[in-house]
């Protein structure tokens, strides 16, 4: 044994027993019998130890507290199926990986695979028995990967399981654990395990919605459990150490847990369901309580919906709640703020507890043809059925704030859909008259009347509460006021309830109007209080069971907000009967005296026309000249059609060329004019049809010119440009003028040289103007 040989002998020697031994399995195996595959299960088999178990299960129990923080996005047990399968899935992965020792590219094509494969645990809608995948599914997972941020943002919990939402869970699981476990098995800074389900759990909160779900235990355990796993792995755990982490982390959680009860925080968690605002925007729609007046006079007879289900009493059943004006229209607010709130996608169903007590409406549309869904108020779910089911489902938004829900898709006649409703929202308060009115924050109304602030202040002076001020002002407008729909037969009243309109009946001896103008013009008396109010487009029904409502049915109010109650609703419209009496004054007979009327005047004898055709004069009355033109202008309007077409694109090239050309003779300094005549010059030979190749220098491009029309001076306007480029000092302007005179004749020389046919294609070509400007 040498000195320098000696240590790598004893190392093979150390390994030869092992390898021996493996040696032996092997040929054991084969004398037995054993297949490969046998081979391959016992070295999996062999492979597990208690550490490698402990360093495969900590990972993943780490990913399933992180992916915790999603259960209020999705409030459905087929979240937890589908994180434990992706949990699953690519621990498994990982593994096999790990066992055999499988390279990046391997482990990432087997990974792809069994992501699609076991693609029903993202979405088990689509799936045959919830458990095999169709091409569906791979369609919807497909397309989801880009896409499926955005449907759990703009969905509102709870999600449930429709579509592919559960493919947001089922992603973070499975490359979570993928990730996680092979750092943690086969990386040597093993700890870079622990950053996966750290950014894990950042995309679930993220994701999530501002209610915590058991922020305080997560925490303590995910800790815990890390900070153990790493000192044990490092060889440096000590019980002592552990009892004390664990220790100081219940105190911070029990305290933590107790400010936040005892002083609730001023900042929510952020999620980024708040900053993204779904489509569609509102206010590209049309203003319900604009077409009020097709309801009363072309839809009046029509039956727009047919509801069964209506509880004892009665309901209101809303179409749209309007919170902005605009000087024009009441319309519903695209914005979200904290009164008027937003347009969300929904999920598995609209509130996330069905109230026990609430009631199922059956609403199936008839003439109705809009994008506003008929609704209780404080609705919990709408479900659509029928043949176009899956589109209205897929466009469905709902506004829980104002309780307005629309479908981009548009109801249409055989539409059908459940509405499930919470009575709560129906009832009527008990007393409001001293509550306050709650403080909310719409949109200031523009373009108000000024009249309407002082009418309100006059109306509700001396009331000693808001809601006294408020059924002040709707009880001045009901009692004071006449209805008309402005119909045939009725009292003239304008429909709309613009700025102009508003006025107009303000101002007005007697005020005349519908729904639409009392509940515009008391909704902004209301705000020019200073308390909020929007004006609500629906039904107010009194009866019980199956309802047929029809366009005249349609009514519209106001909701104020009342502390503790909610929206309380007002109706300032005045009863249908109560119209205004016009007085029309019986004629009074005038006799007239008896006057002897003169004889009539002789009649002229009609003239006879001649009977030759030709001599004939042709009366001209009656005839419209000018409705007749002249044939020719027909002919020249006609012939310039194709002139415009063609002439136009064409004269456009010659006059950019001419800029062009301009500009080059007169900008810059001398020996850049004199450069840009040389640029002239290569482009009209280019348009020519000469292509000479990029890169080459004057004095090249020259040669291959010449070598096309011959000696024409191109060669020496070659060389003048260099000497005038490269000279220590600018040209002379003589020099300039000169130059452009020798290239403005080897211009003529060239286009000489070829055809009138290459010279009108190179006149209108645009070439040049493609390389350089």
């Amino acid at each position: 044994m040498t000195a320098n040989g000696g240590p790598a002998q004893e190392s093979t020697h150390m390994r030869s027993p092992r390898r021996e031994r493996r040696a032996v399995r092997d040929a054991g195996s084969r004398a037995r019998g054993g297949s490969g595959s046998g081979t391959l299960t016992r070295r999996f088999v062999s492979w597990w130890s208690p550490a490698r178990i402990v360093n495969t299960f900590v990972p993943v129990l780490l990913l399933l507290l992180a992916l915790l923080p999603l259960h209020s996005v999705y409030l459905t047990g087929g979240f937890y199926i589908t994180v434990t399968a992706g949990l699953l899935l690519g621990s498994a992965v990982a593994v096999v990986g790990a066992v055999y020792r499988h390279g990046v590219l391997t482990v990432t094509s087997v990974a792809v695979v069994v992501f699609f494969v076991c693609g029903a645990a993202a979405a088990p809608g689509t799936a045959v028995a919830g458990v095999l995948p169709t091409p569906t599914t791979w369609q919807l997972m497909g397309v989801g990967i880009v896409t499926v941020w955005k449907q759990v943002l703009t969905v509102t919990p709870p999600l449930g399981s429709y579509g592919a939402v559960l493919l947001l869970p089922y992603l973070l699981a499975f490359l979570g654990s993928l990730l996680a476990v092979t750092l943690s098995l086969r990386a040597r800074w093993f700890w870079l395990a622990l950053l996966v389900p750290a950014l894990v759990l950042v995309a679930a909160i993220l994701f999530g919605t501002h209610v915590p779900v058991l922020a305080g235990v997560i925490g303590v355990v995910a800790v815990v459990a890390a900070l153990t796993w790493v000192s044990w792995r490092s060889g440096r755990l000590e019980l002592h150490r552990v009892l004390a982490i664990v220790i100081v982390l219940a105190v911070a959680a029990l305290g933590g847990t107790g400010a936040s009860m005892a002083v609730a925080p001023q900042n929510p968690r952020v999620v980024l369901r708040d900053y993204v605002e779904p489509p569609p925007d509102p206010q590209d729609l049309p203003s319900p309580l604009a077409g009020f007046r097709t309801y009363a006079d072309d839809l009046s007879s029509d039956d727009l919906f047919t509801v069964t289900g209506l509880p004892e009493g009665g309901a209101q059943l809303r179409l749209a709640a309007l919170d902005t004006y605009d000087g024009t229209v009441w319309n519903v607010t695209g914005a979200a703020t904290p009164g008027t709130g937003v347009f969300r996608r929904i999920g598995d169903r609209i509130e996330v507890e069905i109230p026990s007590e609430a009631y199922t409406l059956d609403v199936s549309v008839g003439a109705y043809q809009d994008v506003w869904v008929l609704n209780a108020g404080g609705t919990a779910d709408v479900t659509f059925a029928g043949p176009g089911a899956p589109d209205l489902t897929e466009s469905f938004y709902y506004n829980t704030v104002t309780d307005t829900g629309l479908v981009t898709a548009g109801l249409t006649e055989g539409a059908v859909f459940e509405v499930v409703a919470d009575p709560a929202a129906q009832q009527e308060p008990a007393d409001v008259t001293e509550l306050r009115v709650t403080s909310l924050q719409l949109p200031e109304p523009r373009g108000v009347p000024d009249m309407v602030g002082s009418l309100a202040g006059g109306y509700s002076d001396g009331a000693d509460s808001p809601y006294a001020q408020i059924e002040a002002v709707a009880a001045a407008l009901r009692n004071g006021g006449f209805f008309s729909h402005g119909l045939e037969g009725e009292v003239p009243s304008r429909a709309g309830h613009g700025a102009a309109r508003l006025a107009q009946m303000l101002e007005a001896e007697e005020l005349v109007g519908d729904e639409e103008q009392y509940a515009a013009v008391m909704a902004l008396m209301v705000r020019s209080l200073g308390y909020p109010a929007r004006v609500v487009v629906g039904f107010d029904i009194e009866d019980a069971g199956t309802v047929t409502l029809t366009g005249d049915d349609v009514v519209a109010w106001v909701e104020v907000p009342f502390e503790g109650v909610g929206w309380v609703p007002f109706f300032p419209t005045p009863p249908e009967d109560q119209i205004p009496q016009v007085e029309e004054p019986d004629p009074v007979d005038k006799p007239q005296p008896q006057v002897l009327q003169p004889p009539p005047p002789p009649q002229d004898r009609p003239d006879v026309p001649p009977q030759d055709r030709d001599d004939a004069d042709v009366d001209s009355e009656g005839m419209d000249k000018g409705s007749v033109p002249n044939p020719w202008v027909w002919v020249a309007g006609a012939s310039a059609i194709p002139v415009l077409v063609f002439g136009v694109p064409l004269l456009l090239l010659a006059v950019i060329k001419a800029v062009r050309r301009s500009r080059r003779r007169s900008n810059g300094t001398a020996h850049q004019r004199v450069a840009g005549g040389w640029d002239e010059l290569q482009d009209q030979v280019l348009d020519l049809g000469v292509v000479v190749p990029s890169g080459r220098t004057r004095r090249e491009s020259a040669q291959a010119m010449a070598g096309e029309f011959g000696e024409s001076g191109v060669l020496l306007l070659a060389d003048r440009a260099d000497e005038a480029v490269f000279a220590p000092s600018d040209p002379a302007e003589e020099h300039v003028h000169h130059y452009w005179g020798n290239v403005r004749r080897t211009v003529q020389q060239v286009r000489h040289s070829v055809g009138w046919k290459a010279r009108l294609r190179a006149a209108f070509s645009w070439r040049s103007l493609r390389r350089r400007g």
